[in-house]
């Protein structure tokens, strides 16, 4: 070989020996570690269990069992650095259990389709020293895997028993068992499920499997250098309005931030100390003007690198779209007494006298000096109907289909101080729409009961009660109704209510 040819040699070689020593640099063919904190030395986090690997989710059965979660420290339990999992199932002061109780851990990671990946994990079985179980195979642990990167462990079908036949007396700990498998990928995620079997519906038992240097080992997809993250926004969101944001981040390396953004203002964050596989957050947005909005959402994985979604929407005006909602507008007469104006009655006859009023009275008056105040009387009637409504409605134009629209209102019921009736959900309030826009209360088929369970005496009122309700209207143009319900043929009876500040607010 000629001198320029060793010189261009060496060049390459020493170029190759350069990219192997960059950290996160992998040659072609170089199996990678696809478990995150497979080795448990990168912290723990809390679960109503106790303590799980960071980048490991939990599972169990349930059942007259006690079940526990532990960093485990005992050096003579861990096969490898300071730290191991440790899972406990424990019958101790239980007067009786249920056969088949399974605890176990799982982890999903991105993979490449076809490849083929190595795993290999280490634990022990420990028991109480007298318990008569330690021998026959009561105690299992099994390796399972969901091909689809599914996280329902009862899912799995193809449990595998893993060879460890010995189980050592709780304190008097022996050598670490060892298993490996090889495992060919399917899909793009795989689910790996390590699960505790206690057999036996046995009382005074207690099981702990210390779990150790866990490893899955082959080739990385080429897109888990970058995190997915998605966003749910609002279709048509309002200016002042509250809304939950809903971000989700997931990456086989793990995710450790994730963070939301209007424009370039910060919404919030939240940060993990070791990258779990998937994490969502719900971020509060309050958008403060009208106009588009561009969303965007960014997930952080354990290495640094880090995923973006983002979604414009239109942020509209509140609008107001009820006229005359506080009746400080004016009324207009009507054979049965005055309705506000703007507003439309009705009411369905028969053995009740009805009334429609202007209250100016200020103890049932909410706001202002005006009121609606609608009456159901039977004072002196012989007999009654049942299911005696009045009420009224009001068509709304300028909706815009799909969009969500709030209603509020005020009320007070008010009857004689002798009813019997106060009680018992005797008089109601109810609200309806017509998506059509038409005019006949009895059309309406979605009537909703206001909660208002409270019913004072006639002249000795307490305070309003209010109400919110939302729906997403179905047309640009919709009736509201509200109405008031006598519910039996009583007689004698004298029920006054008072509606104020009724509201239809929304996208405009």
């Amino acid at each position: 070989m000629n001198r320029k040819w060793i010189v261009v040699a060496a060049l390459f070689l020493a170029v190759v020996a350069a990219v192997v020593a960059l950290p996160g640099i992998q040659l072609a063919g170089t199996p990678v570690e696809r478990l995150t904190n497979g080795n448990f030395e990168e912290g723990f986090y809390s679960t109503p269990v106790g303590l799980v690997g960071n980048g490991w989710r939990w599972f169990h059965n349930g059942g007259h069992i006690e079940y526990g979660f532990y960093d485990e420290t005992w050096t003579p339990v861990i096969y490898e650095g300071k730290h191991g999992q440790m899972i406990e199932l424990d019958t101790v002061g239980q007067a009786g259990s249920e056969a088949d109780r399974y605890a176990g851990i799982y982890q999903t990671v991105a993979v490449v389709p076809g490849e083929t990946y190595d795993l290999s994990l280490h634990g022990m079985l420990r028991a109480l020293e007298d318990d008569p179980d330690r021998e026959g195979y009561n105690y299992r642990v099994q390796v399972g895997v969901d091909y689809d990167g599914g996280t329902d462990w009862t899912r799995v079908d193809n449990w595998v028993e893993l060879p460890w036949d010995t189980v050592y007396p709780r304190l008097s700990p022996g050598e670490t068992d060892s298993y490996t498998a090889r495992l060919t990928a399917t899909g793009e995620r795989m689910t790996l499920f390590i699960r505790v079997w206690k057999k036996w519906g046995t009382v005074g038992r207690e099981l702990d499997v210390n779990l150790d240097a866990i490893s899955l080992k082959g080739a990385m997809p080429a897109d888990t250098d970058k995190p997915s993250v998605s966003l749910t926004v609002p279709d048509f969101p309002v200016v002042g309005w509250n809304y939950t944001i809903p971000v989700a981040g997931s990456n086989g390396v793990g995710i450790t931030r994730l963070e939301l953004y209007d424009g370039s203002t910060l919404l919030g964050s939240v940060e993990y100390e070791v990258g779990l596989l998937s994490l969502s957050h719900n971020f509060a947005w309050k958008p403060g003007a009208a106009g588009p909005h561009t969303l965007k959402a960014v997930a952080y994985d354990a290495g640094g690198a880090k995923g973006t979604a983002q979604a414009t929407v239109k942020v509209g005006e509140e609008g107001q779209f009820l006229s005359n909602g506080d009746f400080e507008g004016g009324f207009v007469p009507i054979p049965l007494g005055q309705v506000g104006k703007g507003w439309s009655w009705f009411y369905n006859d028969a053995e009740a006298g009805y009334g429609f009023y202007d209250e100016t009275w200020p103890p049932a008056v909410q706001e202002g000096k005006h009121s609606q105040m609608i009456e159901i009387n039977t004072l002196g009637k012989g007999r009654s109907d049942p299911d005696r409504y009045a009420g009224i409605f009001q068509t709304v134009d300028g909706l815009t289909v799909g969009a969500t629209y709030r209603l509020s209102l005020y009320g007070l019921l008010r009857v004689l101080a002798n009813d019997v009736d106060r009680g018992g959900y005797n008089y109601r309030v109810q609200w309806g729409y017509d998506p059509a826009g038409g005019t006949d209360w009895q059309a309406v088929d979605n009537w909703v009961e206001i909660p208002w369970d409270r019913v004072d005496t006639r002249l000795d009122p307490g305070m309003f009660s209010a109400y919110t309700a939302e729906f997403k209207a179905p047309a640009s143009r919709v009736t509201l109704f509200i109405r008031v319900w006598k519910k039996w043929a009583t007689t004698d009876r004298e029920l006054d209510v008072n509606l104020d500040h009724i509201s239809l607010t929304g996208y405009k």
